[in-house]
């Protein structure tokens, strides 16, 4: 039922493809832009792989808080309702859902991924570049879960405007932008509590030749257990008053 449920809102989604088109072109755009402004005072292929991975992560992030969003547009619509008769239990929406912003996030992902390659000339092992791209991808199920529990527990303007806050807020205190070794100590240490930061650090290190670490895969997951727990409350909220 939940892999039938994956389908049916996967055939809604695609019907309305704008918000995929802007995740896929503003993330590009702004890598291309980025790195033809920076490398050549850096002179540095550690920068371009750096701001690939961090446009890469700014553009999934960007598709799954627009399925927040594309959520609570329909709960005015009576798609809870219709939901509800379904056997489905919460955590198998909020699962089913999951899946869907994750596969929105491929375009945005493999554009930037693809960018770096051929444009900016980063150069990887074809394992790294399976491993980054993987984790680029598989990394952003909490914050999808996220912007789900938003659509769900929001209308559709309160859940467009915290959708913002958290793509362009928390891609910037998380690094994706700059590295947030140039920050002050204090707000350093607030950036790697956080789950975008973590996010990308699973990236970051494969493309210096490392394993992620088990600190960030655990503080990532704690914030996914967070968030599904949250998507849950929003879902059985929403489904109360509809």
């Amino acid at each position: 039922m939940t892999l039938a449920y994956v389908r049916l809102e996967m055939v809604r989604l695609l019907r309305d493809p704008g918000y995929l088109v802007m995740s896929l072109i503003s993330p590009l755009v702004m890598y291309l832009v980025f790195t033809n402004l920076d490398l050549g005072r850096q002179g540095s292929d550690g920068a371009a792989a750096y701001s690939m991975v961090g446009m890469a992560g700014f553009g999934a992030i960007g598709a799954v808080m627009g399925n927040g969003v594309s959520i609570a547009e329909d709960k005015p619509l009576g798609w809870i309702r219709q939901l509800r008769l379904l056997p489905l239990r919460p955590v198998n929406v909020v699962i089913g859902r999951t899946l869907c912003a994750m596969v929105v996030t491929l375009p945005p992902i493999l554009a930037v991924s693809l960018a770096g390659g051929l444009v900016n000339g980063v150069s990887l092992g074809a394992g790294r570049w399976a491993a980054v791209v993987g984790l680029l991808w598989l990394g952003i199920a909490p914050i999808a879960v996220l912007g789900i529990g938003l659509g769900y527990l929001l209308t559709a303007q309160q859940a467009q405007m915290a959708g913002l806050v958290c793509y362009m807020g928390l891609s910037l205190l998380g690094g994706l932008w700059v590295p947030i070794s140039t920050f002050p100590g204090w707000l350093t240490n607030v950036a790697k509590a956080t789950p975008i930061n973590r996010y990308g650090e699973l990236s970051w290190r494969i493309t210096d030749g490392h394993a992620p670490t088990l600190l960030g895969v655990a503080v990532l997951a704690g914030w996914a257990a967070l968030f599904v727990a949250f998507a849950v409350y929003g879902y059985r909220r929403s489904a109360r008053t509809a």
